[in-house]
């Protein structure tokens, strides 16, 4: 199949499947589209997948969410993924901390909630890049965030 009638096909599923309108046997499908679209997304991002993860938990996109860190940093991601996120914050967090977040993924939605881990700290410009892992998270949210990031990939692709 050409690529192009391939994305054109992931589109209309995905829309399906946002709107609710897929049927359950529909569905298995929709998720290996998914996986297929975010294999070739880790590849083309040069990354290595842990051993029996799916690729759809790992491939990244740079895209601006409003996050907030603990209650105490509002700011915004600078790229995510399913399992983790970066984001310029005011103060400094320690490398291996845990922090609770509030990720928000458009006005009037409830936000995604959830525990990382402070993996990487890099002082830039006045800030601290923050690179986080996900440590927790609903699998529900996981769902929206994976729907979202989706969201973002197909809204750049033309």
């Amino acid at each position: 199949m050409d690529p192009s009638e391939w994305l054109a096909r992931f589109r209309i599923a995905h829309e399906r499947a946002r709107s609710g309108q897929l049927k359950p046997e529909e569905r298995a499908r929709y998720l290996g589209m998914r996986e297929e679209l975010a294999r070739s997304l880790v590849a083309a991002q040069g990354l290595t997948l842990p051993e029996g993860q799916n690729a759809r938990k790992h491939f990244r996109v740079a895209q601006l969410f409003n996050v907030e860190v603990n209650n105490l940093y509002a700011t915004v991601t600078r790229e995510l993924s399913r399992s983790g996120f970066s984001a310029l914050v005011t103060g400094p967090l320690k490398d291996g901390e845990l922090v609770d977040f509030k990720l928000t993924l458009s006005r009037g939605t409830e936000p995604i909630t959830g525990r990382a881990k402070v993996v990487a700290v890099l002082r830039q410009a006045g800030n601290w890049r923050v690179s986080f892992s996900v440590d927790k998270l609903s699998d529900a949210d996981a769902e929206r965030l994976e729907v979202a990031l989706f969201d973002a990939v197909l809204a750049r692709i033309k």
